[in-house]
């Protein structure tokens, strides 16, 4: 069974990978990544269950899949759009299988219920991937680190 947990209700085990999966693979894109700010994000801020920031840990069954967040503000030049989902890691093992786009699916429900009709997000790595499973294209947006990306929104239906 293909299912979202919140981070709140994760093993240490798990989370603890999580952070070292989000830490290695970020760190090589930004020197600004730092691995306590890391830790304390993911363990303190990213565990409420009903208010953002909430992280979210993707499994197949009892596999470890993924995981994502979702922030109110993400990029500090954009603080008008909001919610947004982060953060989006499918492990390398399992790319490539559908289960990028189901968790995409399954993280928009949960924006819906919690009240939101359109969910943003930024990427600089995986433009096609997100048009193909129903995001716009909104503009380029300068990313807190100087670089850019490209932002998308969805609509969501009720």
């Amino acid at each position: 069974m293909i299912r979202l947990v919140k981070f709140k209700n994760i093993s240490e085990q798990d989370l603890d990978k999580i952070i070292n999966k989000h830490y290695t693979h970020w760190k090589q894109f930004s020197d600004q990544m730092n691995l306590e700010d890391t830790v304390y994000k993911f363990k303190n801020l990213y565990v409420d269950d009903k208010e953002l920031p909430i992280g979210y840990a993707f499994y197949d069954d009892d596999k470890l899949i993924g995981f994502c967040t979702l922030k109110k503000e993400e990029l500090a030049k954009y603080n008008q759009y909001t919610p947004w989902i982060c953060s989006v890691m499918i492990f390398d093992e399992y790319r490539h299988q559908g289960y990028g786009s189901k968790m995409i699916e399954l993280i928009s429900n949960e924006v819906k219920t919690l009240g939101y009709n359109t969910v943003y997000l930024w990427t600089d790595q995986a433009p096609e991937f997100y048009e193909k499973i129903g995001f716009s294209f909104l503009q380029p947006v300068e990313k807190d680190d100087g670089s850019y990306g490209r932002m998308y929104y969805k609509k969501l239906v009720k």
